[in-house]
């Protein structure tokens, strides 16, 4: 009878513990969702009234799906672009994204960004080599939206209400965050970087991404022979990453090596990878993330390979399961891209209850689009 009270009071002791545990999560998740809410009205506050008006959206606009990864030149991000802000708007702006992400996350976003000026130096200097594409009023406009202030920053909804977002979009770099009672939602995600690693000048060896494509070497390397043929898909590397902007839930089946067949050691490095890029975001909200992947069940992640297992050549790998969608692909030997989705949450939608439709520019109209400005924007240099 006595051991019985025991073992109770031990059963009561734990699940009072383990309430506690929940209620002390819940209380820091709304803590962090105030602080970004906070950081979100300061960067409205510090707004004339015609800016705005072009960063502030209703929460169910389609828009907020609708963003690229491709030079503005070719797809103008919606909301207010950091070279239009003043000093006092442009630190209220990275306020905001030290808020919402990780020291990490913040680390690769303006990392990043200031790669832009890289690309401007060194095209720059091609152009000035190559007299013909000089000659280009498309080689002059791309060049002259290589810029560090080319990104966008769009509000929806009001910053602490139950339900409001905001997006961070340009080349190379967009992020759509949700805020909902309290929870942070940061997919999808896309970061890619040009040059992946700059290679000559004061800069020389500096990386924005340093680990993304080692994190998936390193797992490839650990498989067995077998193992590795399994998750091999394809000799050759993949183009580009498959569910990039407006190509959601193209990839209907799961492909490659189950995680099933992963020996503990294994198991870690992926789970070393996907914490690679989950932790872009704010710690808490990565946590989350990886409680719904624990959830569904780390069993059901698949991994998969194309292309040689080689850091200085092309290649591509992909993690997916239910709640985790990452692709990385090595476009070339210095130029890199990367993508992570929740497949039942991008754009907070299960929390939300509401479908977003992807809206993306196909090639075509996209080059269509730079060829027009481009033409324009010489004809206003000659007037």
């Amino acid at each position: 009878m006595k051991q019985a009270k025991r073992n109770g009071g031990k059963l009561v002791a734990l699940a009072l513990g383990l309430a506690a545990l929940i209620a002390s999560g819940t209380a820091l998740a709304h803590s962090r969702a105030d602080a970004i809410a906070k950081a979100a009205q300061a960067f409205l506050d510090t707004l004339d009234p015609q800016q705005r008006a072009a960063a502030v959206m209703p929460m169910n606009t389609d828009e907020r799906a609708t963003w690229s990864n491709l030079p503005i030149i070719m797809v103008r991000p919606a909301g207010v672009l950091v070279k239009d802000m003043t000093d006092e708007q442009r630190r209220a702006a990275h306020a905001l994204m030290r808020a919402t992400m990780s020291s990490q996350g913040y680390g690769k976003f303006a990392g990043i960004m200031l790669l832009e000026d890289q690309l401007h130096r060194m095209e720059s200097q091609r152009l000035q080599s190559d007299e013909e594409r000089r000659k280009d009023p498309m080689a002059k406009a791309f060049v002259a939206t290589r810029d560090f202030g080319n990104y966008a920053i769009a509000i929806f909804g009001t910053p602490g209400n139950a339900d409001w977002g905001w997006k961070i979009a340009g080349h190379h770099a967009a992020a759509n965050f949700t805020i909902s009672d309290g929870r942070v939602a940061f997919t999808p995600t896309f970061l890619g970087s040009s040059p992946m690693e700059i290679q000559d000048g004061r800069y020389a060896g500096l990386m924005a991404l340093a680990h993304e494509g080692r994190r998936g070497i390193e797992l490839m390397q650990s498989l067995t022979d077998e193992q590795r043929k399994m998750a091999t898909v394809a000799a050759e590397a993949a183009g580009n990453v498959f569910e990039g902007p407006g190509r959601r839930n193209s990839l209907e089946n799961y492909e490659g090596l189950s995680a099933s067949d992963l020996s503990k050691e294994q198991r870690h490095l992926l789970k070393r990878l996907v914490a690679e890029y989950l932790h872009n975001a704010d710690h808490d909200a990565a946590q989350a993330q990886m409680a719904a992947i624990d959830e569904a069940g780390w069993d059901k992640l698949w991994f998969s390979w194309r292309g040689p297992v080689d850091a200085a050549g092309m290649f591509y790998y992909r993690v997916h399961g239910p709640r985790i969608l990452i692709e990385y692909n090595r476009q070339d030997a210095n130029h890199d891209h990367m993508i992570v989705r929740d497949p039942e949450n991008d754009y907070g939608e299960d929390w939300l209850g509401r479908h977003y439709e992807e809206h993306h520019p196909s090639m075509a109209e996209a080059m269509e689009n730079a060829r027009r400005r481009a033409a324009s924007e010489s004809a206003a240099d000659k007037n």
